[in-house]
């Protein structure tokens, strides 16, 4: 009986912990503002240690002495994909918001969904005529924010975006493959990777005291716990739900650069932000749906 009343929350906890994660990797555009002195490769090195430490920390206090065992569980393909998808991923995002809007980026970025639909099918996972409907819906709205951004002439910030989303959906798309392991420790040595790289390659040290205090919450608040939280909903949710949901950043990350510093969305980045939330909703209820036709085909036979 216990069993039956748990598993009809796996879905919404799956989803809810995705939301979260979203809500706080949104935070990006509004941190990277804040540093307008710093180019993307400063941010990105401290970022990256920060993050690191942390998730070295929350290995420790969770697995306690076998934290290094978490290390050694991961499969080595899982690991350097993984990594390498954060790495590179995380690295040309920053980039990307020194180049142009935290709107354009996010709209851009939110292509990811389409990636991680052509993509899950390798994973034998396969997405519904809704969902795929969802994809496309968000797609036009993404399509009328993004006019405004080819106008602006930023061509080489939106071509770094779009190596962004690629980045993302391959990162979606391990951790559905491997979501048996905890791949924390991966993402940990992703950061370290980008740590090393941006401070021997690219001067990213060079960084004064009270901007590495931001970015020492950067790390933790806007990327660390984001991502211990989509790796765990990632557990519930199919891969092209759970890109379908992190389009929310498209709303979100203009909204606080908008509160924090005043970099106001266009009409158009609401008009596309409104329809994207819409197709966001409508694959949360088509994954639902799915989501009940096992549970009630499980009580039907044990009434039987």
């Amino acid at each position: 009986m216990t069993k039956l009343r748990s598993r009809p929350r796996t879905y919404q906890v799956g989803v809810f912990l995705v939301i979260l994660a979203t809500i706080g990797s949104s935070f990006s555009g509004l941190f990277v503002r804040v540093l307008p002195e710093l180019n993307g490769w400063q941010i990105n090195c401290w970022r990256g240690l920060f993050l690191a430490l942390f998730l070295l920390a929350y290995l420790v206090v969770v697995y306690g002495r076998g934290w290094i065992d978490r290390f050694r569980a991961i499969p080595p393909q899982a690991m350097i994909a993984c990594a390498g998808f954060f790495a590179v991923g995380s690295t040309l995002y920053v980039t990307s918001l020194t180049l142009t809007s935290t709107a354009n980026v996010s709209c851009i970025g939110a292509m990811a969904p389409l990636f991680v639909a052509a993509g899950s099918t390798l994973l034998g996972e396969r997405p519904g005529a809704a969902t795929w409907a969802a994809a496309f819906i968000a797609l036009f709205g993404v399509s009328i924010i993004f006019r405004d951004g080819l106008v602006s002439g930023t061509w080489l910030g939106s071509l770094v975006a779009i190596a962004v989303a690629l980045c993302f959906a391959g990162q979606t798309l391990v951790l559905r493959r491997y979501r048996s392991f905890d791949l924390m420790p991966a993402i940990c040595l992703g950061g370290l990777a980008v740590f090393f790289s941006a401070a021997i390659f690219a001067g990213g040290l060079a960084v004064s005291p009270a901007k590495i205090a931001v970015l020492a919450v950067m790390g933790p608040v806007q990327l660390a716990i984001p991502l211990i939280l989509f790796a765990k909903g990632a557990r519930h949710v199919q891969a092209t739900t759970l890109s379908l949901i992190a389009l929310l950043d498209v709303v979100l990350n203009p909204s606080w650069s908008w509160i924090g510093v005043g970099e106001a969305p266009a009409a158009s980045a609401v008009a596309g932000g409104a329809i994207i939330v819409g197709a966001v909703a409508m694959s949360i209820l088509a994954g639902e749906k799915l989501n009940l036709r096992p549970r009630l085909l499980r009580r039907l036979r044990i009434g039987r």
